[in-house]
């Protein structure tokens, strides 16, 4: 056979879609090599596919509105801290001035309040045993009401008061943001500022009539302000939930307690969490009537809040 009539053979099985049949082998079986030449006057049967541009993400978070507390003035004024007839790191008695009027909520605060926080920042809420709403705020730690108290004040306006984190937190009590109370504001405050009757609980000498604790609250939380105020329309000062202060905890303060804004000690030198402790006032719903009064002292760490009774209310500059 000549080199013509091979030629010929070669285009006639070109023109008969052997060399595209050979393509289709290839695919099918690809680990065997097929030389193949493609065919430039066939067109291509696979169709041009054009991208879809990703759309952009839409925004499904809304700004969350705040509430904001209810808050009472209360004016400066002295008064004697402590109790000689109470636990030992309530003595001695020794007197605070608390030199600059502050306002204080006139409620503890509430799930309401809070879970818009958790909404606002995508932080996990905190567990309820027996409802949200109007609830006072069960299973907070320190920082995270830190945390509460600068976005708060962002919400309102104002300038936060505190910054750096942990044991590092720092307060600027100059600042016009919220925050929480001193301890000795605490006193003060629940004791009725310059209002103040003497009463051992906070409006009165009769728990039953001022506080949530073990011989009536049926040994659960219960809604703010459903029982008596105090001299200032405080509520819920004593009992119902402990509240947290800004002040580190030791047990002879009071022994080195400065007379005027008394801020409590500097931070302990240890680093173990489990020394780590601020202060919590007011007594909660599962303790007796001693530990409700307006003198009682209480700590916890500032990470801590598996017991579920720690919450906190809210004070600022006047």
């Amino acid at each position: 056979m000549s080199n013509q009539s091979k030629l010929s053979r070669r285009e006639f099985l070109k023109l008969t879609g052997i060399a595209i049949s050979a393509v289709a082998l290839k695919a099918c079986a690809p680990n065997i090599p097929i030389e193949t030449e493609t065919p430039t006057n066939i067109p291509s049967l696979t169709p041009t596919l054009t991208p879809t541009p990703t759309p952009a993400p839409t925004p499904t978070s809304v700004p969350v509105e705040a509430l904001f507390p209810d808050m009472v003035l209360v004016e400066a004024g002295s008064f004697q801290m402590g109790a000689m007839d109470g636990y030992p790191d309530q003595q001695p008695v020794h007197t605070v001035n608390i030199s600059r009027p502050f306002y204080i909520a006139k409620y503890e605060m509430t799930f309401e309040e809070y879970d818009r926080f958790c909404n606002d920042t995508l932080s996990r809420k905190p567990e309820d045993r027996w409802g949200r709403g109007n609830q006072a705020l069960l299973y907070t730690n320190w920082t995270d009401v830190v945390d509460y108290c600068n976005w708060l004040s962002e919400k309102a306006g104002l300038t936060p008061c505190y910054s750096g984190k942990g044991k590092l937190t720092a307060c600027d009590f100059s600042s016009n943001g919220y925050r929480l109370p001193t301890e000795a504001e605490w006193e003060y405050a629940a004791r009725g500022g310059q209002k103040s009757q003497g009463f051992l609980y906070a409006g009165s000498n009769d728990p039953d009539e001022v506080a949530w604790f073990v011989n009536n609250s049926s040994d659960q939380v219960h809604p703010v302000g459903q029982k008596l105020p105090n001299e200032l329309g405080l509520y819920d000062m004593s009992g119902n939930i402990y509240e947290w202060c800004w002040d580190w905890y030791s047990k002879d303060y009071y022994v080195i307690s400065p007379v005027d804004d008394p801020q409590g000690p500097p931070p302990p030198e240890t680093n173990q969490p489990w020394e780590l402790n601020r202060v919590r006032r007011g007594g909660c719903w599962h303790v007796i009537a001693d530990d409700i009064r307006l003198t009682t002292r209480s700590f916890d760490y500032i990470k801590f809040n598996q017991l579920g009774d720690n919450g906190f209310r809210l004070a600022r500059n006047a």
